[in-house]
This record gives C-alpha cells, structure tokens and sequence, in this order.
C-alpha cells in the first residue's frame, strides 16, 4: 500500500497551552530526521506486521474513507482486506493474499478471483508497512509515503500532542526540492513519544490529494499464523489471470499526467495527435514486485490496453512467437482470452493487450513515445 494517504487536522486532544511553532532549524532538524530514521528502522527490520490502516483522501480523482487490515512477514508474504470503504475503486471485502509466489485478488461482490505468480519481494526496499504492497489499495498511497520517512526535510513541531490517547511528537515534513519521486508534499507525521512509530500522517500531495492515513492498531514483531498467507477460491467463484484484471476495458481512475506522478517515471503512451485513439483513463495493478500501470484505449468498437512498468521489467517475456520490434525482442502470444504483445524498453516491462490482431497491436506499439 500504498503510499496511500494522509489529511490535515491537528487533534482536538493538543495540549491547549502548549504553541505549535516550529523549534528552531538546526537542533530540531537533526532530531526529526533521526526521529524519522527511527521509525523507518523498526520497520524495515521488522518481521512480522499487523495493522488496521485508515485513509482519508480528499482529491479530485479519489474522494472517500477506506479502512483495511494487514498482515505482512519477512521477506514476502502479505495479506490485506479492506474491511470499508467508501470508494468504488476500492470495494469492501476485496483481499489480496500473496505467499511471495503466488498472489490472489478476490472480489466477493464481482464472484471473481485474480491470481498468478508474483516475483519475490525480498530485494524491494522499502518498510514492512510502507513498502511494496500486493494490494492495489494500500499501494496507491503507501508508495507515496515511503518517501516520507527517507526523503523528507523535517523539522519537530510539538511533543504536547496526544493521537488516540496516545502521547505523539509531531513531526513537520516537506519534500526535497526537487522531489526525488512522487508528487511534491508537506504535512505533518505524528510519531509515539515512547516506541516512535507513526500513529497519523496528515499530507498535501501537490496535484493529486489531501490525505490522511491514521494507525489505530500497528503491531510489530508478533507471532502471525501460516494460514493467513493461502488461499482456496471458494465453490463457484470464476478463476482468472492476474494480467486479465488489468487488461479488462473498464474506465480508468487516473489521468495520464495524474498516472506518471505517482509513477515517478515517464510513461509511454499514444501522441495525442492520433486522434483515432481515445486514452479512457489509467488505471494502477500492484503486484508484489511493485506497480503496473494500464492504460485503456479505444479505437472505433476496439477496446485495449497498455501495461507498462518497472515491475513487468523483471517478469519474463510470455511465451510465443518471437519478432523484432522497437529495437528489441518482443513476443506475440495468443494462449490467454487476451492476445499480448510484450516486451522491454527504457527499464520498463511494456504489454499491448487486448482486441487486437497481431499486427495491429505491433502498429499500437510503434506509435509509442
């Protein structure tokens, strides 16, 4: 998850005599930083995690509450349900499950599961919280935050404030100029006076949101059993491909420019001046790797899509008939409902899926830019 989310009030529990003026630069500083580092430290080490993570976003793309449940063990094991949610993106129930080989998505209302191999999270950075997530949930914010911890200018503001009765100091954090990944930030991060874990982050994320993520339950370290990290589909549930999830033509969540924000990265897409094809929007599919981003397109009664990013860099090529494309190799295969055309550029793992004939999907990849 994600870096997913973070908002803006200061508790009604801050000691009311007590003023929230910034200390001064140097000494506060050095203490935030360390103070951060800290928490960042616990979990990244950390071999267990267990966490009820609530989100507020208020955006022009994402307007709502979502609150879900995790379960993540060293090195690449995850679980994640969202218990509500008010985003239709985001339906309550949904769980993603991966036991660092294998990754489940199950939809209840939808009576579908997603599944396929995932490639192993022990060489991903990042935190055991903060870090790479299975769930596309937790993973559309919590790969914004991550930077938070490590990439920050920070400053502690108050030690008098209290979050869920718990004492916290109050870390004031901006972004790097420039920032180094993500949308640029300010905001506030309220650490555990005693343990210095986060309990709240409230975060402008310039272009893209208002967000808050609050931490009523984070546990470290504790015993998680096995089960939690299998999955049987249940009777009568409809079985499909992970990558089918994402090249289903549906309406996409993000623009273009909203998508390459939050990727950090550019992303390669049709020149607007090809007007007979329509970006329907952008959607985001996490696997335990890290982020893929689909592009929908429509040509005429055609419906396809793009999927491009670093993490399908490291999957292999699927199998099928070799060709030359764009430089590189590529391969066409037709053994799925979607016929795809894949292959690898700029360090990005790149797939043109969809209603599309051989041909086609290769004159759909040479008009990328």
């Amino acid at each position: 998850m994600p870096l997913l989310l973070m908002l803006l009030l200061l508790l009604a529990g801050c000691n009311p005599g007590q003023s929230q003026q910034p200390q001064a630069a140097g000494a506060s500083g050095a203490s935030a930083q360390h103070l951060l580092q800290q928490s960042e430290q616990q979990l990244t080490t950390a071999r267990t995690l267990h966490a009820v993570v609530t989100i507020q976003i208020d955006g022009e793309t994402y307007q709502g509450t979502l609150t879900s449940e995790v379960w993540k063990a060293a090195p690449a094991r995850s679980r994640s349900q969202i218990l509500r949610s008010t985003l239709s993106e985001f339906p309550a129930g949904e769980l993603t499950i991966s036991n660092g080989e294998q990754l489940w998505i199950y939809n209840p209302a939808r009576h579908i599961v997603y599944t396929g191999s995932v490639a192993s999270q022990s060489t991903q950075g990042g935190s055991a919280l903060f870090g790479s997530s299975s769930s596309p949930a937790n993973q559309l914010t919590l790969n914004l935050i991550d930077p938070i911890f490590s990439q920050s200018r920070a400053t502690v503001t108050s030690q008098a404030v209290t979050v869920d009765g718990h004492r916290a100091t109050v870390v004031h954090v901006t972004s790097q100029q420039p920032a180094t990944s993500g949308p640029d930030y300010s905001g506030d991060v309220y650490l555990d006076y005693s343990s210095h874990l986060p309990l709240k982050l409230v975060l402008n994320l310039q272009g893209f949101a208002q967000v808050t993520l609050e931490l009523p339950t984070l546990e470290l370290n504790r015993p998680l059993a096995d089960s939690l990290f299998t999955f049987r589909p249940p009777a009568n549930v409809q079985v499909a491909s992970l990558l089918q999830a994402s090249a289903t033509p549906t309406s996409g969540t993000l623009t273009l420019g909203q998508a390459e924000q939050l990727a950090g990265y550019h992303l390669l897409s049709i020149p607007t001046s090809q007007s007979a094809y329509q970006l329907e929007g952008v959607d985001v599919l996490t696997t335990a790797s890290g982020q893929v981003f689909v592009l929908h397109y429509l040509k005429g009664d055609q419906s396809f899509s793009i999927l491009e990013g670093k993490a399908l860099a490291a999957e292999p090529l699927p199998s099928g008939t070799t060709l030359t494309l764009r430089g590189t190799t590529a391969t066409y295969s037709t053994s799925s409902d979607n016929p795809t055309l894949a292959w690898k550029e700029q360090g990005l793992g790149i797939r043109v899926s969809g209603d599309l004939d051989e041909q086609e999907a290769i004159a759909v990849a040479n008009l990328l830019t």
